[in-house]
């Protein structure tokens, strides 16, 4: 693959802070790959030429750092703007001649979700990418592209695909992560191995991470509409079932998302109802006992008045146990009795 790789000093004098990826341009001639450019400036005479496909990726511009690339490929200022700054939400926007679109990348580390943001210039022969840190990697996108040489042929429109249709397959395995976080909590919630005061802090934590990462996936289905309908005529009719194909692939992980959503609320019940049942059997058991010490109370109580019956008839540790003891026993008896009959445990 002939490629460029810009040096610092090609756009319009870098910032001063260090690149860990310098810009590179591609440039395809008729499908096949070409010599890059040398300098910024030569790509808007590549674009006239006929047969021509350029893609330029820059990572983490700084505040001058894309005015050239205003320039070369005739972008709006409020479009630049955009693609300077992170944190935009995911959108796409029509202009004369190029869409304009900002994705959410996703990525899994040691069960950590990382949300890589990249902006898109999408014109008929050319496309701009934006990626700011966390950078999101290019390998297996020009893996997929060059997978399809046939395709290279007929300009951005299957390029554009190839970027959508690996940041909506890596939103898949994130999904079935947040499955089996919450299969695992419903089973430790089952098993009784999960501590109350683990349980809460986890369930608001995923709850907390998939609704971050509905928000980068929802707007995906907003995003491939247009391009479908061809509201900019710069995706080709042979595209189109390639574009259709991700938007079901992301109505595929919007719905698992509601699907996860309504888990994770039903965690969150089971987990109040089983602290409800465990403080209920509690507050059953302490009531069984008061219950039981109840009628001692008054055995007691009614032994201590010292009627001469009960002071003349205990002479001895007999009479003791008889009448002061049994007495108790026998209360106790007839109350567990009386609760066993009525059902109460």
């Amino acid at each position: 693959m002939a490629s460029s790789v810009l040096a610092p000093g090609d756009l319009e004098r870098q910032t001063e802070e260090k690149r860990s990826v310098l810009p590179t341009c591609k440039v395809y001639r008729n499908g096949q790959s070409s010599h890059g450019v040398a300098h910024l400036s030569e790509i808007s005479e590549v674009l006239k030429e006929e047969g021509s496909l350029v893609w330029l990726d820059v990572v983490d511009p700084g505040p001058n750092d894309l005015k050239l690339l205003q320039a070369e490929f005739d972008l709006h200022p409020l479009a630049v703007e955009d693609a300077m700054h992170a944190h935009e939400r995911p959108k796409i926007e029509s202009y004369d001649s190029y869409w304009f679109l900002v994705v959410q990348g996703t990525t899994l580390s040691e069960d950590n979700i990382i949300f890589h943001e990249i902006a898109i210039f999408a014109g008929t022969n050319f496309l701009v990418t934006v990626r700011h840190s966390p950078v999101y990697g290019l390998e297996e996108i020009e893996k997929r592209w060059h997978a399809h040489p046939e395709e290279l042929k007929r300009g951005a429109g299957f390029l554009l695909y190839t970027i959508l249709d690996t940041v909506v397959d890596g939103y898949l395995p994130v999904s079935q992560t947040f499955q089996d976080r919450v299969d695992e909590l419903e089973e430790a919630l089952f098993a009784g191995r999960s501590q109350d005061a683990e349980v809460l802090p986890r369930v608001f934590g995923m709850k907390k991470d998939a609704q971050r990462f509905r928000w980068a996936v929802l707007p995906m289905r907003d995003i491939l509409n247009p391009i479908i309908r061809q509201d900019l005529e710069l995706v080709g009719r042979e595209d189109l079932a390639y574009f259709r194909d991700v938007y079901d692939h992301a109505v595929l992980v919007i719905d698992q998302l509601d699907t996860l959503r309504d888990l994770v609320n039903s965690a969150l019940e089971i987990h109040l109802s089983v602290v409800a049942n465990r403080q209920n059997d509690v507050s059953k058991q302490l009531t069984v006992i008061a219950t039981i010490f109840l009628p001692l109370t008054f055995v007691t109580g009614f032994f201590g008045q010292n009627f001469a019956f009960l002071v003349g008839h205990i002479g001895g540790t007999d009479a003791f146990i008889g009448w002061g003891l049994g007495t108790e026993l026998l209360t106790i008896g007839l109350t567990l009795g009386y609760f066993k009959w009525k059902g109460w445990f």
